[in-house]
């Protein structure tokens, strides 16, 4: 669902249930989702289970990197909010306890004022219905064409999904033009 804050999928929320919450408003997603799996595979994946997996070539995790995307975990101990960033501790592993499931996903919507860029790409052997080999979000938030938030997410590079931390700072700042990208 959407707040003002961003949106929130619930921890069992199937990718098409995603697909048709978002209703065209995030094309990149949609775009992804597309070449994810056979629509009946959609029909029974979850978000929350692309993410703890925690597949280093998963296709959904770099664009929750690119989104700034929080975790939240629940447990007989209560919950917590963990943000994607510091999720994936290494080679499928997570900061996620045996005991915590996923309850929600959320990510926030670009400051007000900002123009999000944000797409997505996927190279694998086949166009359709095979797994990455490597995966790419990017996002950039824009104000009067001056990048001030930039996020480059990557799976199948590492043993983890990553951004490009160090690209996304040289571009912070910078005019959205030829010469800057």
């Amino acid at each position: 669902w959407r707040t003002k804050q961003g949106w929130h999928v619930g921890g069992a929320a199937t990718l098409t249930q995603i697909e048709e919450a978002l209703a065209g408003e995030l094309p990149a997603i949609d775009k992804m989702l597309r070449v994810f799996a056979s629509r009946q595979i959609r029909h029974r994946a979850t978000l929350a289970g692309n993410v703890v997996t925690a597949s280093p070539i998963g296709d959904l995790p770099p664009i929750l990197l690119a989104l700034d995307a929080e975790i939240v975990l629940r447990s007989v101990r209560g919950e917590r909010r963990v943000p994607i960033d510091a999720f994936f501790t290494g080679y499928r592993k997570t900061v996620r306890a045996r005991d915590e499931v996923v309850t929600e996903i959320f990510w926030p919507h670009p400051a007000d004022g900002a123009t999000r860029r944000f797409e997505t790409y996927k190279v694998s052997k086949r166009r359709e219905l095979d797994i990455s080999i490597v995966a790419g979000a990017f996002v950039l938030d824009v104000r009067d064409g001056t990048i001030e938030r930039a996020r480059l997410a990557y799976g199948g590079v590492a043993a983890t999904p990553v951004r490009a931390k160090r690209a996304e700072a040289a571009l912070v700042g910078g005019k959205l033009d030829e010469a800057t990208i």
